[in-house]
């Protein structure tokens, strides 16, 4: 039996049912940048509204911020990919500015903390009032740990997480795909990833692995538009994007306004 690739596990809706709950409550700034980077300290405090990074790993075109899992040749390509995948434009922030590319590694690396940044608890965000119950992660039953490090960290050969067989984690399919897609940009355009426009890593895209690609979007769409308590959707852009306000509880909603959703 070849290994298997464990698809995410469904938890609550967001959306049209999208699956938006992955990442850690940390807003960490990701974004293209020019030659002239931003320079600053941000380990006194975190990047605020702005969608720029002030210090880091500087990759080709990224800015790579500090802390994270992946490696930062790989978080800044997986930046390029997600910067093709869910573009911004003028008027509507994308995967970059949204910190898609932060909510996934944080969902990578979800069992660095304890409780793991897997659930965040409730019932209220405190965005309209209330106490910010979305702040504390739950912790996990043994069944729930043993499935999600299987998903993340694949089966690593213990019996525990090979009873169907052998698994590939998350982790590494991202750095096997990212390797493969820096790989063609080598073979193609004889540069790294990190330094083509969006133009040519979509042109990359289309003649990748296509699992892999979907697997990336489905993340990238996530980050970008999921409750901002996992990592992504900074400052709120991608709801304001599509012009969602997000939850309202405990406010909630007048029967008036249920049963005329038209007028606002």
């Amino acid at each position: 039996m070849g290994p298997l690739q464990v698809k995410p596990l469904e938890r609550r809706g967001f959306l049209a049912g999208a699956a938006c709950l992955m990442a850690a409550p940390v807003v960490v700034a990701c974004r293209r940048v020019s030659s002239q980077a931003a320079q600053g300290d941000s380990k006194s405090q975190p990047p605020d509204t702005t969608a720029e990074v002030t210090s880091g790993t500087q990759i080709g075109q990224w800015l790579v911020p500090e802390g994270t899992l992946l490696s930062p040749t790989d978080f800044a390509r997986l930046l390029a990919v997600m910067d093709a995948l869910v573009p911004g434009d003028a008027s509507s922030a994308g995967a970059t500015l949204t910190h898609a590319a932060w909510y996934l590694d944080q969902l990578l690396g979800a069992f660095r903390t304890d409780p793991p940044r897997i659930y965040a608890g409730g019932p209220f965000s405190g965005r309209h009032g209330g106490l910010d119950g979305f702040a504390h992660f739950q912790p996990l039953t043994r069944v729930e740990t043993l499935r999600w490090r299987t998903f993340l960290e694949g089966s690593k050969g213990l019996p525990e997480r090979e009873w169907n067989g052998p698994v590939i984690g998350l982790l590494q399919r991202y750095q096997t795909g990212l390797g493969a897609i820096a790989t063609s940009a080598q073979a193609k355009y004889s540069k790294e990833l990190v330094d083509l426009s969006r133009d040519e890593v979509n042109a990359l895209l289309d003649d990748a692995d296509a699992d892999f690609v979907q697997m990336a979007y489905e993340h990238a769409v996530e980050g970008t538009y999921g409750d901002p308590v996992y990592g992504g959707n900074a400052q709120l852009l991608g709801w304001k994007a599509i012009d969602y306000e997000g939850d309202r509880q405990p406010v909630g909603y007048t029967a008036r306004q249920m049963s005329h959703p038209e007028e606002g």
